[in-house]
């Protein structure tokens, strides 16, 4: 799809609080038509660098530009950004019509064009009913989706949205970011959406960036991201992993004590040498069970999610390991019974670890000559 937004750069973004740096050094560039997510845990810098992008916050250091233009020294007005609060922000005394309009009685347009203007955008979000609505009278859904309007309203160069949906019940926040996605598409509008939801995150971006400490830990395309994180905390804040102890074999190849010879993505994994301690991370789909009287192994809980079933399996090393299986895959298991594992798909990571036995790496070597 052609895309019709400009692109915005953000340039060694630093941001102190006497001795903690909300920002360091934060380097991030989303193209024209972009939509980029901004994801981490509560602290991380990921509301600092929106609100530094949208003016609202001084830079200790760095240059914001949008369009190939240095905005860093302009006041939020100057910027043509549209912004939409988790808290909705709407102004209780208006109809729904009437705080879409607002930006637009702000810049003089003419009733007539507000009236058009709010009638195009109410029909976008899918509200255009509900136009002569007071807040109260709508649902929190409603209430965010006329927020969305009143920041598109005024055709905004870039779209900021901070944690939109988080008020929001499950259903109702996979609707509105499904509808979001679609109106930022069609709109061609360059967007950052801020969350700490991974699965949002995964859901809504062509690009996410992790953040952590107030630093930028990987930026990539939700695939990118999941299947090959660049560093461990990457890879356990974006989904779950499993951590389990090997010893590295031939390139590409790790020995694990549950899991056997276990290959692993060599980018991201370089600097490692045959017969190597390590941690390896491995995702839970990436394990399978079999059921297997003389696998040594056991099922000790289960956790139905819908789609998915999470399974908790003790090893013959005594550690536990989770796997998530399809409900037909759990259902043909025996709850207790003897299962053995294998694995379907690659790890992700390895780390370094110490206090293996040289014999045991030796042993390990040998296994898998």
């Amino acid at each position: 799809m052609e895309r019709s937004g400009l692109s915005v750069e953000l340039v060694g973004l630093s941001r102190y609080y006497k001795d903690v740096a909300a920002l360091s050094s934060l380097d991030l560039k989303a193209e024209a038509g972009e939509l980029v997510v901004l994801l981490g845990p509560s602290g991380c810098g990921k509301t600092t660098a929106l609100r530094a992008l949208a003016g609202l916050e001084r830079l200790d250091e760095g240059t914001v530009s949008i369009g190939g233009r240095d905005v860093t020294g302009l006041a939020p007005s100057k910027r043509n950004i549209g912004m939409v609060f988790q808290s909705y922000s709407l102004f209780p005394n208006m109809t729904a019509r009437a705080n879409v309009e607002f930006g637009l009685r702000v810049r003089k347009m003419s009733s007539a064009q507000r009236a058009e203007r709010s009638s195009e955008m109410l029909e976008l979000v899918g509200l255009k009913a509900q136009a002569d609505r007071f807040p109260h009278q709508l649902s929190g859904g409603q209430q965010q989706r006329v927020a969305l309007a009143r920041a598109l309203a005024i055709k905004p160069e870039v779209l900021l949205l901070d944690e939109p949906l988080s008020a929001l019940d499950a259903k109702v926040r996979s609707l509105l970011r499904e509808e979001i996605r679609r109106i930022q598409l069609e709109l061609g509008i360059t967007t950052f959406f801020v969350t700490h939801d991974q699965e949002e995150a995964l859901a809504l971006a062509d690009r996410i960036a992790v953040m952590n400490g107030g630093r930028l830990e990987q930026f990539g395309s939700p695939l990118e991201v999941y299947s090959h994180p660049a560093t461990e905390f990457v890879a356990e804040f974006v989904g779950s992993v499993n951590r389990v102890q090997g010893v590295v074999g031939e390139t590409g190849k790790v020995l694990v004590d549950e899991l056997g010879v276990v290959e692993y993505h060599t980018a991201g994994n370089s600097g490692y040498s045959r017969g190597d301690a390590v941690e390896v991370l491995v995702r839970p789909e990436a394990i399978g069970l079999a059921q297997d009287p003389t696998g040594g192994c056991s099922i000790v809980g289960q956790s139905f999610l819908g789609a998915s079933v999470k399974v908790k399996v003790a090893t013959t090393r005594g550690s536990i390991l989770t796997c998530e299986l399809s409900p037909l895959e759990a259902s043909q298991l025996d709850f207790g019974g003897a299962v053995s594992l294998y694995m379907k798909g690659p790890a992700l990571l390895l780390s370094r670890r110490t206090g293996i036995s040289s014999a045991s790496a030796v042993e390990a070597q040998s296994a898998m000559s």
